[in-house]
């Protein structure tokens, strides 16, 4: 068994497959998705992280990182699947399969080089066959398209390009140039990320949120962005990416979800952005 402690290369990544494993097991009809292989990345370490999951379920923290790790997740798996694209880089991947599960696009999952060195010997561990192609990068530097390119990308094809739980840890200055980064490829490439509205626009329930992650994290991983939806719409113009689509996180969800499942109250503090490459 692997230890659970302040040495991981990324704790959030864990935390996030703990709250995707528990969904099938403490929330009701209808799921979002379920999650096998975090289920069995997680039951590697002791104690394990799903297991405070499963036992406070309903602690407003972990009931809302669930909720809203499912949601963008589901969100993200749902555009890529209709957009069609043959190929799916998901950029900050940490330890997630679920947003390309039974997709038929060739995958590559972009992260710290740490990350992914931990990411192949915990799959490797679980016994679990993860087929995306890994590439090492530093998002807030340059060069991430020829680390694409090197691993396999075809530049003259569109992209789907995923990065879930990764804006806001970027400063404004790295997220404008990723996008612009970004922009360079295709026309017809799809873009899906999710970011933090800024303190003044969430609601009681996202600032309360926000302050306990804030509190618990510390300065391990910080969240260093967050943003109105003018900020984002113009950030995406600026890069030549056309929004499609911005909306509140818990407007992605069914009303049914929510019904189903009152311990997971929405809250307003995350949006969910879908851009084309124009």
């Amino acid at each position: 068994m692997k230890s659970l402690n302040d040495a991981l290369p990324s704790a959030t990544a864990l935390i996030s497959a703990a709250a995707r494993a528990a969904h099938a097991l403490v929330d009701n009809s209808p799921r979002l998705l379920l999650d096998s292989d975090a289920g069995a990345l997680c039951a590697l370490y002791e104690p394990s992280p799903l297991d405070f999951q499963l036992a406070y379920s309903s602690e407003p923290v972990l009931a809302a990182a669930r909720a809203s790790t499912v949601i963008r997740s589901s969100f993200a798996r749902r555009l890529l699947h209709d957009s069609g694209l043959k190929q799916c880089v998901y950029l900050g991947a940490g330890l997630d399969t679920s947003v390309y599960a039974d997709t038929a696009a060739k995958v590559w999952v972009v992260d710290r080089g740490e990350v992914l060195a931990w990411r192949e010997e915990l799959f490797t561990d679980a016994g679990l066959t993860d087929f995306a192609v890994p590439v090492s990068a530093d998002l807030a530097a340059p060069g991430l398209l020829g680390s694409l390119i090197g691993a396999g990308l075809d530049r003259s094809q569109p992209v789907g390009v995923i990065g879930l739980g990764l804006s806001m840890y970027l400063t404004p200055q790295q997220n404008r140039e990723l996008l612009a980064q970004l922009a360079e490829l295709p026309i017809g490439s799809e873009l899906v990320f999710d970011a933090l509205l800024s303190t003044e626009l969430a609601d009681e329930a996202g600032r309360a949120y926000a302050a306990a992650i804030t509190s618990r994290s510390g300065n391990n991983e910080p969240w260093q962005s967050r943003f109105t939806p003018q900020e984002l719409a113009d950030g995406l113009g600026e890069s030549g990416w056309l929004l499609q689509h911005d909306i509140a996180e818990s407007e992605a969800a069914p009303s049914a979800f929510w019904a189903a499942n009152p311990q997971l109250n929405p809250m307003r503090l995350v949006r969910l952005v879908h851009a084309v490459r124009r």
